[in-house]
């Protein structure tokens, strides 16, 4: 029954739109389009850089909808659509109240679900084709998704999750450098891992949920058959790297370094400096001895993808139900007079205290009046932990244990490595261990106290800022479109120090063993103490430093 039901729903709310009715949407609230053809060519609304795809309602009995609507409407794909409803609620009476300057008919529209071969991403703008009139739709957000069930359930939480940011986020923000396609093990920039973390975790989220075998089986290997040789390449062949957004997100593997890859596979790039730049890249190897600094791991999406993980999961975060109803009353299109416990899942709360959060911490963004790289998730802990006492703990510890005190403790490096040899030596020194974890449990505890709820700044101790520079002297394009990454020497690993032209493979591996000796570097001038380094070179570094200020400041 409910398979015939949903695409029937859709179209009925879709009605109520077209009617110009003034309606708060129903938190499963949905319509399925495609694009408008003239023949075999795409149409497409405005001039140049303004075109917008014209789109049409897909009827509700077309055959490619039909076992996307059994998808939607179960396990995190049917929870993803519900806090997409919830935060329209909840944007609704921001501007009801005044608080935020968004046209309300943004968020009186249903989701649009865009069908469309390859189909992976939010967008915002189109038009759409009924009855024979273009309805403008500029403004309004909308998803493509592509029409194969399972690669339709395996996204659509994640890609949904990134129309949640965009529903928040009122303003351009945020801030972005030039790097390479983004991966889950990959190094980025603070906002890019923020982001797309949040939109991997629910991909973890999902296969938790899921009891579609072959959905599982893009993440787990589980049911390979004769496909098992070519498992972990494809796995590195398609980007996603779909096993790395499940098994290592929930072992919290991206906290640790990346063991560089081998002198013999490098050669495979056949001397190509291109190649080798990006056999490291995409590299996956992790040595679980050897920790991330605190902002590697916050430019790592798959680490932050870890952090949200378990915060939702937390237990007492979930079963932490805010004491005033106004908060919750927010995300209702109308007041029912039931108890919050009574409408919203253990697992819905977590996350609307989340979105609560993030809103609130986006919204102190727009107000600055430029956008320098912020350490994001630790602000957003510290926002977390201000606007809901009760869990401020909780997120404080959960953040401190999954970084292992990176940012907190000046060793933290090192003292986990203590622990990390104590536990190879269990047969043979079994006390030593016992001591140095009895000494490490110690240690968290008092750190934890010391924070407390009111001590958040602690955190950000030994965060230090991003240091970056752009690397013009590196190629990433051709000649003719050329493309020059930018690094923050703060977290780059060894190979991308060493595709700076001007530096050996081991005035490379100088400066990130300075930089874990010393800690990271508070500016620029402060790599002069990189002995191996000459005045010429760090001539250079300043060069580069001041050409990327120059780059942010024109971007502003």
């Amino acid at each position: 029954m409910k398979k015939n039901i949903l695409p029937i729903m859709a179209v009925v709310f879709a009605l109520f739109i077209f009617c110009d009715c003034r309606v708060v949407l129903a938190s499963d609230s949905f319509v399925y389009i495609k694009q408008c053809y003239e023949g075999t060519a795409p149409v497409y609304i405005g001039e140049k850089g303004g075109k917008l795809p014209l789109m049409e309602l897909i009827s509700d009995g077309d055959e490619k909808v039909k076992p996307i609507a059994e998808v939607i409407g179960r396990g995190m794909s049917k929870v993803s659509l519900n806090l997409g409803g919830y935060t329209k609620n909840f944007m609704l009476n921001e501007i009801k109240a005044g608080r935020s300057s968004q046209a309300a008919s943004i968020f009186e529209e249903p989701l649009y679900i865009h069908i469309v071969k390859g189909g992976n991403m939010p967008k915002r703008g189109f038009y759409l084709k009924k009855d024979g009139v273009q309805l403008d739709k500029s403004k309004v957000h909308y998803i493509e998704m592509p029409p194969e069930p399972t690669a339709f359930e395996s996204i659509f939480a994640h890609e949904n999750g990134h129309l949640i940011d965009a529903y928040i986020k009122e303003s351009a923000f945020e801030f972005n450098a030039d790097r390479f396609v983004h991966t889950a093990p990959a190094l980025s920039d603070y906002w890019t891992a923020f982001i797309e973390g949040w939109g991997e975790h629910f991909e973890t989220m999902m296969v938790d949920m899921c009891d579609n075998k072959a959905v599982k089986n893009l993440y787990t290997f589980e049911n390979l058959k004769g496909n098992s040789y070519f498992a972990h390449l494809q796995d590195i062949a398609n980007l996603s790297h779909k096993s790395k957004r499940y098994y290592w997100v929930k072992s919290n593997l991206f906290a640790f370094n990346r063991i560089p890859v081998s002198y013999e596979v490098e050669m495979c790039a056949g001397g190509d400096k291109i190649k080798s730049y990006l056999y490291n890249h995409f590299n996956s190897n992790f040595d679980v001895s050897e920790l991330k600094n605190i902002q590697q791991m916050l430019s790592t999406e798959g680490f932050v993808a870890t952090l949200f993980y378990r915060m939702i999961n937390d237990e007492k975060i979930q079963s932490n139900y805010i004491s005033d109803a106004s908060f919750y009353d927010k995300f209702q299109s109308v007041k029912t007079g039931k108890k919050p416990q009574e409408i919203f899942t253990p697992l819905e709360n977590a996350y609307l205290k989340i979105i609560a959060a993030k809103y609130a911490l986006f919204k102190k963004y727009e107000k600055e009046d430029k956008m320098s790289e912020k350490h994001i998730f630790i602000d957003f802990i510290k926002e977390y932990a201000g606007m809901f006492e009760m869990d401020a703990r909780e997120a404080v510890a959960g953040y401190c244990m999954n970084t292992y005190f990176a940012g907190v403790w000046e060793d933290a490096a090192r003292f986990y490595k203590n622990n990390y040899c104590a536990s190879h030596l269990t047969l043979v020194e079994p006390g030593a261990l016992r001591a140095s974890f009895q000494k490490t449990f110690e240690r968290i505890s008092s750190t934890i106290d010391e924070i407390g709820t009111v001590n958040v700044e602690l955190l950000y101790k030994y965060a230090s800022v991003p240091l970056w520079i752009v690397n013009d002297t590196f190629n990433m394009g051709d000649e003719t479109d050329k493309f020059f990454i930018s690094i923050n020497v703060n977290s780059a690993e060894e190979f991308e120090l060493a595709s700076i032209s001007f530096l050996s493979k081991k005035q490379a591996a100088d400066i990130v063993k300075y930089r874990e000796t010393n800690g990271l570097f508070k500016d620029i001038n402060e790599m002069q103490k990189v002995s191996s380094l000459t005045k010429e070179q760090f001539n250079e570094f300043n060069r580069m430093r001041n050409l990327f200020l120059d780059k942010i400041t024109r971007r502003d």
